[in-house]
């Protein structure tokens, strides 16, 4: 062991002072958590590998943890074994992540994929597909939106196969779900 250290704000001074290879941290500690202080630490010596060894093993955690650039995800509930891999692991340039976390890890990447997929099909609807949507979110009729925009109703359901297949979705309920996340209408 080369330092030690209380709070967040005293690692990050043994971090400048000690110049380490690998830190283990802790979430749960006074004055900085431990996630700031791995982003600060990060910052300070991005070449410094941290392992966070912690009790929390919740979702919100585990991802703004990987956000930071950690090396490690050991759960304290494991056992010491796992934490000594971790440090093996790291010394060695990967990464290693208890349990759990590669799931919840796999899972947010995908809806972040996902999401970012629909963001780049919801903007190639046209400005008259978006006008369509609004109303078809609505709950108007497809005679009703013909009227309301001067257009036949073969061309309000032309707009309406156009807006599904470019947003992939099949049913009225998920075309009201983009609706209401992108802001078009309102519950």
């Amino acid at each position: 062991m080369v330092g030690e250290a209380l709070d967040g704000v005293q690692a990050l001074k043994q971090v400048r002072s000690l110049r380490p290879d690998i830190v283990i941290m802790d979430i749960s500690i006074p004055h900085m958590n431990g996630i700031e202080a791995t982003r600060q630490i990060k910052r300070l010596a991005p070449e410094v590998r941290i392992i966070i060894f912690t009790m929390h093993s919740n979702k919100e955690y585990i991802i703004e943890v990987f956000k930071t650039g950690v090396s490690g995800y050991v759960l304290k509930e494991k056992p010491l074994s796992e934490l000594i891999l971790a440090i093996k692991v790291a010394k060695e340039g990967g990464t290693y992540f208890s349990t759990t976390a590669p799931t919840i890890l796999s899972k947010h990447l995908r809806n972040l994929e996902q999401a970012k997929r629909h963001k780049a099909d919801f903007e190639s609807l046209s400005m008259r597909e978006r006008e369509v949507l609004k109303l078809l979110a609505d709950g108007k009729s497809t005679k009703e939106i013909a009227t309301q925009l001067c257009i036949s109703p073969k061309t309000v359901e032309s707009h309406k196969y156009n807006i599904m297949e470019k947003l992939g979705v099949r049913t009225m309920a998920d075309l009201t779900k983009v609706a209401i996340r992108k802001k078009l209408i309102q519950l």
